[in-house]
């Protein structure tokens, strides 16, 4: 099915959308079966979080509806995004996930370690809320304030999405945007579920294989929220450039105080 084929009546922002929440409570909805059911619990590394599915959901979909929906819509409606080609080929198709990849970082990072982490600011933007529970919880990906979600879920989506489309990737292709949103969903869900799919194969001796459990790791994210000055965007799905950069990758901030202590110590 193209972005032609859907009904006069829905733009292709609000069916990407549609898509995204299809993803999003489905996947959530399965992490969730799995804490209940105990199923793969060898995986899951961090207790569950103190606070139900259904306190989280309600928030949760109102950041959905009243924030990421209007953003999206308004993004099509001025032409920035949604908008163009109804089919790109494989040569945009993989300029656009490098770019989102690339984008998402920046932005989040950006928003997430010099707005919503200073400490003026973290109460009153409410980032705090977020840092309310442990990342052992998927739904809870999107349990934010209003500022917070739009400044870190809504602004890393939607900027880079309106760049790859500026230089012809993107377009409206129904394709892209639905495995981007789902890609994106997963990746979420995932690092907030408490499960880690990498664990058994981080103890192998196999270099192949502690590369792709590297890859596959939620810890990052789970560090952030248990040491909060760690790993602001790097993490699961992530090009982890600009914590590498600015060494606040999680495993990157440990090295760099020890070296620093040592310094002190001999001046």
């Amino acid at each position: 099915m193209t972005a032609q084929n859907l009904p006069a009546w829905l733009p292709l922002s609000v069916a990407v959308w549609l898509i995204q929440m299809i993803a999003y409570h489905g996947i959530g909805l399965w992490f969730e079966w799995l804490d209940r059911t105990g199923r793969l619990s060898a995986y899951k590394t961090r207790p569950v979080d103190r606070v139900t599915y259904f306190d989280v959901l309600p928030r949760v979909l109102v950041n959905q509806v009243f924030i990421l929906l209007p953003a999206m819509m308004a993004a099509q409606w001025l032409g920035l995004a949604y908008v163009g080609a109804d089919h790109i080929g494989l040569v945009m198709f993989l300029v656009g996930l490098i770019g989102l990849t690339v984008g998402h970082d920046l932005v989040q990072y950006v928003s997430h370690a010099w707005i919503l982490h200073r400490p003026a600011l973290m109460r009153k933007l409410g980032h705090s809320v977020h840092h309310s529970t442990t990342a052992s919880r998927a739904i809870s990906a999107c349990y934010m304030s209003a500022a917070d979600f739009f400044l870190e879920i809504v602004c890393p989506y939607l900027l880079p999405l309106i760049v790859v489309s500026a230089i012809g990737s993107g377009g409206s292709d129904l394709l892209f945007h639905a495995f981007t949103v789902s890609a994106g969903a997963f990746g979420g869900l995932y690092e907030h579920s408490g499960y880690d799919f990498g664990t058994k194969l981080a103890r192998s001796a196999n270099p192949l294989a502690r590369f792709v459990a590297a890859r596959i790791s939620s810890r990052a994210h789970a560090e952030h929220h248990s040491r909060g000055n760690v790993s602001y965007s790097d993490g699961f799905g992530s090009s982890n450039i600009c914590d590498t950069v600015f060494k606040t990758r999680w495993d990157l901030v440990a090295p760099r105080e020890r070296r620093r202590r040592s310094q002190e110590t001999q001046a």
